[in-house]
């Protein structure tokens, strides 16, 4: 059985410093916009700096959510 999980976070982006997060469902958008009130892209995706990741896996963590690097 194959693992999912709720967000993609791609760390090789044309910007230096940043990494996309990528919702996988429904839920995990919802957690990303209205939860965490992040701004998104016109893709979907949100940017975060890459320190912020950590805080980020974590509290997605915390509410029931999981994250894969890619």
């Amino acid at each position: 059985m194959a693992t999912t999980y709720d967000f993609q976070i791609i760390s090789d982006t044309l910007v230096p410093g940043i990494s996309l997060v990528v919702a996988q469902n429904e839920d995990a958008f919802s957690y990303l916009t209205e939860e965490e009130d992040y701004t998104y892209l016109n893709d979907g995706s949100v940017p975060l700096i890459n320190e912020s990741i950590g805080d980020f896996i974590s509290d997605a963590e915390q509410a029931q959510f999981s994250a894969a690097l890619v």
